[in-house]
C-alpha cells in the first residue's frame, strides 16, 4: 500500500498511520527541502548503493532531472568519479556545478564510446531517465564486471547484447526505490553531506496547474505542498 498512489492521504495535511512505516526526519533537517528526498532522494541514494558502488568508482548517471541530479550529488559525496548522459548540452552547466567530471550529449555523440574512452569504461551506468532505450545505449560503455541499474524506464523492453554481457562479466539490476530502513540511511546520508534539492513551496490549490505542467514537460525542480 502506498500512500499517495493506491491509498488516499498524498495530499492530506494530517495523516494517521502505524509507527514503524513513519521515518524521523534528522534533527535540523528542513522538512520542506527534505520532501522530495522521500521518493528522488530515495531512489537515487538507494539504486547507488545496490548498483555496488564503491569510492573510486567511475559512475555515468542517464538523466540528470530529479532523481539524476541527486544522483550525482550522492556519488560525489560517496568518493565516486561521475560522468552525466543528457540528451543534449542544455544541461552540461548544472551537471558540471553538481560534481561530474565528464558531460556526454547523446544527440552528439554515441554514449558508450564516450564512457569506454572514459579510462576504460563506467563500472555502474545508473538510468535515472524515462528511457529504456536511453539505458540500453550505454552497454557498450561498461567496464568489465560493469553493472547497469535501472532506476528509471520506458515502455519499451530491455534488449540485452548476449555476447558482450557474457565476455565482460556484465551485470544489469532495478531498483525502484527502497525501504523505510533504506529511507533512514537516505536522510542521514544526505543531513551530513547538506544534500537536498532545489524546492519551491506551493499551496494545495496551486497542484493542479503543477500536475499540468509535468504532464507538459514545462516543470522545474521540485514544488513541494505546504499547508497554513
Amino acid at each position: 500500500m502506498i500512500t499517495g498512489i493506491v491509498a488516499d492521504g498524498g495530499y492530506a495535511p494530517y495523516v494517521l498511520m502505524k509507527s514503524g512505516f513513519v521515518t524521523p526526519l534528522p534533527d535540523g533537517l528542513d522538512p520542506v527541502a527534505a520532501a522530495p528526498l522521500m521518493c528522488a532522494g530515495l531512489t537515487a541514494f538507494n539504486g547507488l548503493r545496490q548498483g555496488g558502488l564503491r569510492a573510486g568508482s567511475r559512475v555515468a548517471v542517464v538523466g540528470a532531472g530529479g532523481v539524476g541530479a541527486l544522483a550525482v550529488r550522492y556519488a560525489v559525496a560517496m568518493g565516486a568519479r561521475v560522468a552525466v548522459i543528457g540528451r543534449s548540452r542544455r544541461g552540461e552547466d548544472a551537471a558540471k556545478a553538481l560534481g561530474a567530471e565528464l558531460f556526454v550529449a547523446a544527440q552528439e555523440s554515441d554514449p558508450a564510446k564516450a564512457l569506454k574512452e572514459w579510462d576504460g569504461g563506467a563500472d555502474l551506468v545508473l538510468n535515472a531517465s524515462p528511457s529504456t532505450e536511453a539505458a540500453t545505449a550505454t552497454l557498450g560503455g561498461l567496464a568489465p564486471d560493469g553493472t547497469l541499474m535501472l532506476c528509471g524506464y520506458g515502455p519499451e523492453p530491455l534488449v540485452l547484447p548476449t555476447q558482450p554481457m557474457i565476455l565482460n562479466r556484465l551485470r544489469v539490476g532495478a531498483s525502484p526505490s527502497g525501504s523505510p530502513h533504506d529511507l533512514r540511511d537516505t536522510l542521514a546520508f544526505s543531513a551530513s553531506h547538506d544534500i537536498l534539492p532545489d524546492v519551491t513551496p506551493i499551496g494545495l490549490d496551486e497542484a493542479p496547474a503543477m500536475l499540468e505542467a509535468m504532464d507538459a514537460g514545462t516543470a522545474r525542480g521540485r514544488s513541494v505542498i505546504v499547508f497554513p
